[in-house]
């Protein structure tokens, strides 16, 4: 199961990106990008339903991906293990124990809408403090 999500500040995301490669800066900005992601991951794993723990173990944040537009990376779910992941997301009418939710990866998502692009920033400027 995959989403593709647009973030608020994708375009002032991709300026950064702009100015970060033009000082060498990518593999930094690679890796705030992938640990900003894994914590919409965490969130995410907080209310998957979980019955006998595949789907929840299931998720997963792929690495960084470069193309000439940008930088992404896509948090999912199922594959061989769990292919049912979709359907699990999508049915509102399902019932799961208190606290786990369908959407639960939409849900994180749309939380981390907003302030993504900021948490991004201040990641990557950890980053580059510690070189």
């Amino acid at each position: 199961m995959k989403m593709s999500v647009q973030m608020d500040g994708a375009r002032e995301l991709n300026e950064l990106l702009s100015r970060v490669a033009s000082f060498g800066f990518v593999k930094e900005f690679e890796q705030a990008m992938f640990a900003t992601a894994n914590e919409v991951l965490n969130q995410s794993k907080k209310i998957v339903p979980v019955d006998l723990g595949a789907l929840k173990d299931s998720g997963k944040v792929e690495k960084p991906k470069r193309s000439t537009t940008g930088v992404s990376v896509e948090i999912t779910y199922g594959g061989t293990s769990a292919p049912y992941a979709l359907y699990v997301h999508e049915d509102p009418s399902a019932q799961h124990k208190p606290g786990k939710s369908y959407h639960f990866l939409k849900i994180p998502v749309d939380a981390a809408r907003t302030t993504f692009v900021n948490d991004l920033k201040k990641r990557f400027i950890s980053y580059l403090r510690r070189k």
